[in-house]
């Protein structure tokens, strides 16, 4: 039977205690967090998908419920163009964390869908985002996964059950 010798042991948990640890984020980010989503959701209410798709890392990937991933800037303005035109959306950001140069976003969504008689159908459901740091201080969202709270082929909402006060329709 072979033994290890108990200063190898002890080199090795003092080697792996000294591994840096990624300093949490900070409020100052938490607030341009905030801000970047506030941003995201002003373009997509605006229908922009280019401007929209620069909010994303040049390699991200969007996974949207009941299909592929879609990866790339180009891709995601493409997905969002022929599956969201004429749609609006509320955010209810509940989780903001991370370390170093990554973040978590968790929230609630409210995707208001045209009924095609001038009114709107709300689709609630949820979200998660993984944001990266980028040299300029700017959160770029590097994956982004969403879907709905509705069972398959239920009836849209009336209503958003968060302030959606924001929303506004042509």
């Amino acid at each position: 039977m072979k033994m290890i010798s108990i200063p190898a042991v002890l080199v090795a948990i003092t080697l792996a205690a000294c591994q840096p640890t990624a300093i949490a984020i900070t409020e100052e980010d938490r607030l341009a967090i905030e801000a970047s989503s506030r941003h995201w959701v002003e373009t997509y209410n605006r229908n922009d998908w280019d401007t929209l798709s620069n909010l994303f890392t040049p390699d991200a990937i969007l996974m949207p419920p009941n299909g592929p991933a879609v990866i790339g800037r180009s891709a995601i303005a493409e997905w969002e163009q022929t599956n969201e035109a004429g749609f609006r959306i509320a955010f209810d950001l509940q989780s903001i964390d991370g370390a170093g140069d990554t973040a978590y976003v968790r929230g609630r969504s409210c995707v208001f869908i045209p009924d095609g008689a001038g009114k709107y159908g709300v689709d609630v459901g949820k979200f998660l985002e993984v944001r990266k740091r980028q040299s300029d201080g700017t959160w770029l969202i590097k994956a982004d996964i969403f879907n709905s709270d509705l069972s398959v082929g239920g009836d849209l909402l009336a209503a958003c059950p968060f302030d959606s006060s924001q929303i506004q329709y042509d």
